[in-house]
C-alpha cells in the first residue's frame, strides 16, 4: 500500500511540473472571446476572402464607368500616275489623324458614344482647291437593345452576382465567427468543469484522509477492528488516482483553450495558466420557440445564403429567358462634320487652267469649330433583328437555369426545416438541462445529508467505514453531477444563441 501510495505521488509531481513557473491569469469568458477573434488565423482568412469578394464588386461596377479611347495616327503612300491629269510620275499624299472617343455602358443594356475626330491630308494631285485638307467631325452614336439584353436587371447582371458573393462571402465570415465563439464558450465551461470537478476530488480526499486518522485513533483505542483502517487506505489511494485523473483533465481542458484563442500570440509565447473567471449560468430561461424560429431564420447565415443563392437563381433564369428574345436593337447616329484648309487660287478661278495665283492658309482649329458649329447636319435611325434559330428549336440554358432554380428553392426548404427541428432540439435542451440543476442540487444536499446522518451512526458504533466512504463518494459523484449540468445549461444556452444566430449579439461582438 505505501509503494502504490509512493507511485501515486511520483506522478503527482510529474504531472505538477507542467505548469510549474506558469504565469497564472483569470480570464472572463468575455475576454476568451475577445483574444480569440483577435487572433484567429482561420477568422483572418474569412477576412481576406471578404475583402476579395469586395474588389471583385468594385471591378464589376467598372462596367458603368465611362471609357476614353485615342488614336493618333500617321501614313504616307506613293502610288503611280495613271494619268497626267492627276500627276506627273507618281502620287505622292501624307495624312495625320487624332480622334478621342468616349463610351457610356447605359443601365438599361445600350451604350452611348461621343466622338471627336480631326485629320490632315495633303497630296500631289492637279486641280484641287483646297490643299493641304483639314477635316473635323463630331458624332454621338446610341445602341439601345429592344428585346434581348434590354433591362436594368439584366445589364447589371454581373454587378448583382459580384455582390450576392460578397454577402455570401460575409455571411460565411458571420458563421465562422459564431462557431468560434461557440467552440471558446463550450472550451471555456469545460474549463470550468474540471477546475471545479478537481475541488470537489480533493475535499473528498480529504473527507477520506480525516476518516483515516480517526479510525486509526479509533483502532489505537482498540474501538475498532484493524480492517477498518485498510478500508479507509484503500479508498484514499483510490481517490488520489481520482484526483491525477482529473487534474489530467484539467490541464487538458486548459491547453486547449489555451491553443483555440491562441494566447500565445497575445503574450509573446509565454506560458500561461488560464484561470476561469466566470461561474455558470443558473437564472431559468423560458424559450419561445417560435421567436427562436423566427430569429434564426433572421440571422443565420447559412439560410441567409441559401435565400441570397435562390436570388441568384431567380436573376440567372430571367437571364436565360431575355436571351431567348430576338436581338432587336436601335441604331442612332448624330454627326456634324467640318472643314477648312490652306485654299488654292487659280486664275480666273478655273483649276483647269493649272496655274496658281495665290493661297489663302487654313489651320486644324477651323474645321473643328465648323464641326462644333453644326453647320451640316447628319442623322442616321434604323432598326437591326437578330433572330438565331438555336433560340427556335433548343431551350436548354433556359431549362437549366429552371432546375437549377428549382434545386435552389428546394435546397432553402430543407435548410428551414433542419433549423426548425434544431431550433426545438435546442429549447429542450435548455428546459430539460435546468432542470438537472434543480435535481442535482437537491441530490447533492440530500447526500450531504445522508452522510451527516452515517458519520453520527458510526460515532455512535451503529455504522462502518465502508458505509462512510460509500456515502462518501455518493456525495463526490453529486457534487460533480451537479457540475456539469451547471456547465451544460450554459452550454445549452450558448448552442441556442449560435442556432438563432444571435452569438454575436448577446457577447456584444459587431459585425
Amino acid at each position: 500500500m505505501k509503494r502504490l501510495l509512493i507511485i501515486l505521488l511520483l506522478l503527482f509531481v510529474l504531472l505538477s511540473m507542467f505548469t510549474f513557473g506558469a504565469e497564472e491569469r483569470t480570464l472572463s469568458l468575455q475576454e476568451c472571446l475577445a483574444i480569440a477573434l483577435k487572433h484567429n488565423i482561420a477568422l483572418g482568412i474569412k477576412v481576406v476572402q471578404v475583402e476579395r469578394q469586395e474588389g471583385l464588386l468594385n471591378q464589376a461596377k467598372e462596367k458603368f464607368l465611362p471609357v476614353l479611347a485615342f488614336q493618333l495616327g500617321k501614313a504616307k503612300t506613293n502610288t503611280p500616275s495613271y494619268s497626267w491629269i492627276d500627276a506627273e510620275g507618281a502620287i505622292s499624299a501624307a495624312s495625320q489623324q487624332l480622334s478621342g472617343q468616349l463610351t457610356q455602358n447605359l443601365w438599361l443594356g445600350g451604350n452611348f458614344t461621343l466622338q471627336v475626330d480631326t485629320s490632315q491630308y495633303e497630296s500631289n494631285q492637279r486641280f484641287q482647291t483646297i490643299n493641304p485638307r483639314y477635316e473635323g467631325a463630331v458624332v454621338f452614336k446610341l445602341v439601345q437593345p429592344l428585346l434581348r439584353d434590354m433591362g436594368n436587371r439584366i445589364s447589371r447582371k454581373s454587378i448583382i452576382i459580384a455582390s450576392h458573393n460578397r454577402n455570401i462571402s460575409a455571411n460565411e465570415l458571420k458563421s465562422a465567427l459564431l462557431d468560434t465563439v461557440y467552440r471558446v464558450e463550450e472550451l471555456y465551461w469545460n474549463l470550468v468543469f474540471a477546475e471545479r470537478n478537481l475541488e470537489a476530488k480533493n475535499q473528498a480526499l480529504q473527507l477520506a484522509e480525516d476518516l483515516l486518522k480517526k479510525n486509526k485513533k479509533m483502532a489505537e483505542l482498540g474501538v475498532i477492528a484493524e480492517i477498518e483502517i485498510l478500508s479507509a487506505e484503500a479508498e484514499t489511494a483510490s481517490r488520489q488516482t481520482e484526483i491525477l485523473e482529473a487534474r489530467a483533465l484539467l490541464e487538458n481542458s486548459r491547453d486547449e483553450l489555451y491553443s483555440t484563442i491562441n494566447l500565445g500570440a497575445e503574450n509573446g509565447g509565454s506560458a500561461i495558466m488560464i484561470r476561469p473567471g466566470d461561474e455558470p449560468r443558473r437564472e431559468e430561461i423560458t424559450v419561445d420557440t417560435q421567436e427562436a424560429l423566427q430569429l434564426a431564420l433572421a440571422n443565420r447565415p447559412e439560410y441567409l445564403n441559401a435565400d441570397i443563392a435562390l436570388k441568384s437563381k431567380d436573376l440567372e433564369l430571367g437571364y436565360a429567358k431575355n436571351q431567348l428574345l430576338p436581338a432587336l436593337n436601335l441604331n442612332l447616329q448624330y454627326w456634324s462634320p467640318g472643314l477648312s484648309g490652306t485654299r488654292i487660287l487659280y486664275r480666273d478661278d478655273n483649276p483647269l487652267t493649272d496655274e496658281v495665283i495665290g493661297v489663302i492658309p487654313g489651320a486644324v482649329s477651323d474645321a473643328f469649330k465648323n464641326a462644333m458649329e453644326f453647320t451640316y447636319k447628319n442623322w442616321s435611325l434604323y432598326l437591326s433583328l437578330d433572330i438565331p434559330l438555336n433560340t427556335l428549336f433548343s431551350r436548354g440554358a433556359y431549362t437549366a437555369a429552371r432546375m437549377e432554380r428549382r434545386e435552389a428553392q428546394l435546397r432553402r426548404l430543407d435548410l428551414e426545416r433542419q433549423i426548425s427541428m434544431e431550433v426545438s432540439t435546442a429549447a429542450r435542451s435548455v428546459a430539460s438541462n435546468f432542470q438537472r440543476i434543480q435535481a442535482t442540487r437537491f441530490a447533492r444536499e440530500l447526500a450531504g445529508k445522508k452522510l451527516a446522518a452515517e458519520e453520527k451512526r458510526q460515532v455512535a458504533g451503529l455504522s462502518t467505514s465502508f458505509m462512510v466512504l460509500l456515502y462518501q463518494r455518493d456525495l463526490t459523484l453529486a457534487k460533480s453531477t451537479e457540475l456539469r449540468a451547471l456547465c451544460d445549461y450554459s452550454l445549452s444556452l450558448a448552442r441556442l444563441e449560435k442556432i438563432e444566430g444571435t452569438s454575436l449579439q448577446a457577447k456584444q461582438i459587431e459585425f
